[in-house]
């Protein structure tokens, strides 16, 4: 089998250039952006029979076959990893709705732990970004902006955490001796941050070898099931411990 790579936008209606041009056995699909946008598409692959396999939250009743990472459990790991630090106001940036599953679902696994031991969450400390450095910077901004107490930072991505750390330096917080910041992806970046990001690992080579292998199985009309990652906790200094 050969390899064809495409760049789409969301907004392109590359499902129907692929019912046209049929020059593909199978589809790995990466990226997606507004999950309630990018759900019609995929429902429309299934209805003409594509094979198909995509990285991203592995949901019920989705449709087609997923390979995923349990954001859930990631952070549930990082909700236990700071209340351990004695950290309780832990904000959390990234969307958390049903728009940006993997970040919902990282979200609702800290959330869950911290009711698990009695905290209950304040809505206050969340505050929506995408996954990239300036969002990140403009989240703490607007976080510290509403002037609520909080010590410590749950980033929906690495990349979020990065432009975290970036605007509480700017406003005189020391990372981590004011506020303990965590990411999620253990991107190259996370362990040249300064300091050192704590991070969850996403098992990013394993999950292509699943990829890879669950569209050859589709093509082959063999079945094939959706899957979720074990998530694992990377300790640095960013979080203090």
């Amino acid at each position: 089998h050969d390899l064809l790579v495409s760049f789409q936008q969301l907004s392109d209606d590359w499902h129907a250039d692929y019912e046209d041009s049929m020059k593909a056995d199978g589809l790995i699909l990466l990226g997606y952006g507004d999950y309630v946008d990018y759900q019609p598409k995929l429902q429309k692959l299934v209805a003409q029979g594509t094979h198909f396999v995509r990285w991203g939250a592995v949901l019920a009743g989705q449709p087609g076959v997923s390979i995923g990472c349990d954001n859930y459990a990631g952070g549930r790991m990082v909700a236990e990893h700071l209340v351990g630090l004695g950290r309780r106001r832990i904000a959390f940036l990234g969307y958390a709705s049903s728009h940006y599953p993997e970040f919902f679902e990282r979200y609702r696994g800290c959330e869950s732990l911290l009711r698990e031991i009695g905290v209950a969450y304040d809505e206050s400390l969340q505050v929506d970004a995408l996954s990239s450095e300036e969002e990140g910077y403009q989240a703490a901004k607007a976080l510290i902006g509403r002037g609520v107490t909080f010590d410590a930072v749950f980033a929906a991505s690495d990349l979020i955490a990065i432009g975290t750390i970036r605007a509480l330096a700017e406003h005189g917080l020391r990372v981590p001796e004011d506020v303990a910041v965590v990411g999620f992806d253990d991107i190259a970046m996370a362990r040249f941050c300064n300091p050192p990001l704590t991070t969850v690992f996403q098992d990013t080579g394993r999950a292509g070898e699943l990829l890879v292998d669950t569209v050859l199985r589709l093509v082959r009309d063999q079945p094939a099931e959706s899957m979720m990652l074990p998530a694992k906790l990377v300790v640095r200094r960013s979080s203090g411990a």
